[in-house]
């Protein structure tokens, strides 16, 4: 058990009792499918997400963290704007409600939507929308010639089984309304604020959201004209929206009544706002990329403006801003030559901030990007002090093989001390062993934590490239420790031992995978399969007389070798004379060039001289006792059968007795007939074809 982690985790928790009991804000769904989860004090990227927006967003969870459900607040018909149409998709990531094209705001709006509690009702909200500047894209939607501003949903979590519905849909409740959406948590601590920009973008109109519902604005005059984000601090007492011109105005407001203070232009320009968790700092991104921030409670707030530096943007544009559940606040770095958005974040904003850049990547999905992070209540990460570092280092992990791990403390512009001496803020590791790491940043606390590293060694050996001859059996001789897995499978007796039997007959590759714990390594090895030569003998199985001798033609690519020896002149040549004195087989084995061999057998039987039966060419069948028979002579033979054929290939006669030279009865004409006789004699059967002469 890792007790360093459990001394962390608890330290962790102390200072965050007020930020968790609010985790309505934890997890995020935005951009291109992309989602963050903050349940554990940190940002991990969450998926699988089904959103799909340019800009604006929104989500929420329960009490508990656990999503309920996002949108992207609206959209148009994808076939004339090339736009998503609206969606809203419950916690399965399955679409809850498909506002088509004419309900909603529009995806390309900054703030396109934004979800509070429903007052005085349980498991029941209202998603907010709002509409883009682009609401004629692919031509305005007929009765919607200004678009549709503010409109808005109610969401029931009780619907589908718990999964969530919508119960109704109020649109263009205030029109015409572009871009910015901003809910402002009432000093009753259940109520709310909307504030969107008026319908003649010169100032900021602002509705009470109440047990009665979304009652009648206030509107509130801003002469530069308003545009764009709209901001509220967490502790509820600051609004700030963007000027027409750019430049960033800061208002007063009061949660118990609603009401806006008069403007206060900011001395930059910028682009994009947020305010600090205790709400007493605004930070803006200015129109040059520097990132500055000013002092809300100080007697002159512009004379209070302090930089934090510049956010390197080469080749990249930087985007919207959004205050998050860890206290940090999170901005967009899009980087067009790297297809990838980046989360950088500002660390410790109320105290002493800095720079963690490119904290997090989103790559782009089929080249589409996005700008936007999603909108809050930013009641929900109030903190009155910054928390400890939430230094992460991830779960447990495994090392497979002789891999390295790379480890990272995860801020940067700090000072790190790990448990091993190193004092950078990446560590490469490729041992086993428990790894900790202290990081102090200067005026903004330390954190730590410590990951313990285990190493499962897999030693995948599927041995030495082998080659056999066809229809050659072979045994593999691999290892490895763990689950074991040859590929193709087809080609092996069974391929989840470490020694199957090769059972291809064609050269191939086998892979050979073991797995344990997660981790993977393989093997290869290359079989090859070697042509056999073919092996042939002339005669086939054949007869001597004791004595005689018969010449054996062996035939193949190769070298020759003869068995047994006895009889024959030579056993490595391809034509030996063989001279048995006894019946003998001989195996003729050919073996080519790659060590193959083929075989072939021919049996020479051998028989002694008195064994060989005479067989007369001609009989005279005349009645003078002489020669009146055709038949074989030989004091051996045990038996015979005969057959004789006339010229015209007809039967003359078949029987195992001679031939009297009569046919079915008749005498036959003297002519020479062809027979056949298969003598039995010393134990084996001869077969003599010739012909035969009778005379009369």
């Amino acid at each position: 058990m890792n007790y360093l982690r459990i001394i962390v985790a608890i330290c962790y928790c102390l200072p965050f009792s007020q930020v968790h009991a609010q985790k309505e804000g934890n997890i995020w769904h935005f951009g291109q499918g992309a989602a963050l989860d903050f349940n554990t004090g940190t940002a991990v990227i969450s998926s699988p997400s089904a959103m799909f927006t340019f800009e604006g967003s929104a989500s929420i969870s329960d009490a508990n963290g656990n999503l309920l459900f996002y949108s992207n607040g609206g959209g148009r018909d994808p076939l004339l704007s090339g736009q998503s149409s609206g969606k809203i998709w419950n916690r399965n990531h399955q679409v809850m409600y498909d506002m088509g094209n004419t309900e909603g705001g529009g995806f390309s709006s900054a703030q396109s939507a934004v979800i509070v509690p429903k007052p005085g009702a349980n498991g029941q909200y209202y998603l907010f929308t709002m509409e883009e500047l682009e609401f004629d894209v692919g031509g305005s939607v007929p009765g919607q010639p200004l678009g549709r501003g503010l409109s808005y949903f109610e969401v029931d979590m009780s619907l589908n089984a718990g999964l969530g519905g919508v119960s109704s849909y109020s649109g263009k409740v205030y029109a015409p309304s572009y871009e910015g959406l901003c809910a402002i948590r009432h000093a009753n601590g259940s109520d709310y604020w909307i504030l969107v920009h008026q319908s003649s973008g010169l100032g900021l109109a602002v509705f009470p959201l109440n047990v009665s519902g979304l009652g009648d604005p206030e509107f509130y005059a801003v002469p530069t004209g308003s545009s764009g984000v709209i901001k509220g601090s967490p502790d509820g007492q600051w609004v700030s929206d963007l000027t027409s011109n750019n430049g960033q105005l800061l208002f007063s407001f009061d949660p118990a009544t609603g009401m806006l203070g008069s403007p206060l232009l900011l001395n930059t320009p910028a682009r994009f706002s947020e305010f600090s968790p205790n709400g007493k700092r605004i930070f803006l991104q200015s129109a040059n990329n520097e990132m500055v921030y000013y002092d809300l409670t100080a007697s002159d707030i512009n004379a209070s403006k302090m930089s934090i530096g510049n956010i390197p943007s080469s080749g990249s544009t930087n985007a919207q801003m959004q205050l998050a559940p860890d206290g940090e606040i999170y901005f967009i770095q899009h980087s067009f030559p790297e297809q990838t958005v980046f989360l950088s974040s500002i660390v410790c904003p109320n105290a002493n901030p800095f720079f963690n850049l490119r904290k997090i990547a989103f790559p782009y999905v089929d080249e589409n990007f996005f700008f936007g992070l999603p909108n809050f209540d930013n009641a929900l990460f109030r903190q009155e002090g910054d928390p400890i570092l939430p230094i992460h280092l991830g779960p447990d992990q495994t090392l497979c093989g002789q891999d390295t791990i790379q480890l990272d403390a995860g801020f940067s512009n700090a000072s790190y001390q790990w448990s091993n001496g190193a004092q950078t803020q990446t560590l490469a590791v490729s041992t086993p062993g428990i790894y900790a790491v202290t990081v102090s940043a200067n005026g903004c606390g330390t954190g730590l934590d410590s990951i313990e590293i285990t190493q499962v060694d897999l030693q995948a050996n599927a041995g030495t490239d082998l080659d056999i001859c066809a229809g050659e059996s072979l045994s593999l001789d691999g290892m490895g420790q763990g689950m074991i897995q040859w590929m193709p499978d087809s080609l092996v007796s069974d391929p989840t031992i470490a020694d199957p039997d090769f059972i291809g007959n064609a050269s191939a590759h086998l892979i050979l995978t073991v797995t344990q714990a997660g981790c993977t390594e393989q093997d290869t090895i290359f079989i090859t399969v070697l042509d056999n030569p073919v092996a042939s003998v002339f005669p086939a199985d054949t007869t001597i007389v004791a004595g005689e001798s018969v010449q054996l033609s062996g035939a193949g690519s190769g070298s020759f070798a003869w068995t047994p020896e006895n009889g024959l002149s030579c056993v490595d040549c391809p034509n030996p004379l063989a001279s048995p004195e006894d019946s003998t087989t001989y195996v003729l084995t050919v073996t080519n060039a790659a060590g193959c061999t083929d075989t072939v057998q021919v049996q020479v039987r051998v028989t002694p001289p008195d064994c060989q039966p005479e067989v007369p060419n001609a009989f005279t069948p005349n009645g003078d006792g002489a020669n009146d028979l055709f038949e074989p002579i030989g004091e051996t033979i045990e038996s015979f059968v005969l057959t004789v054929f006339n010229r015209w290939g007809q039967t003359v006669f078949h029987g195992n007795t001679p031939w009297d030279g009569r046919q079915n009865g008749f005498d036959a004409p003297s002519d020479v007939y062809v027979f056949q006789l298969m003598i039995r004699l010393c134990d084996t059967v001869i077969p003599v074809t010739n012909q035969v002469t009778l005379l009369r």
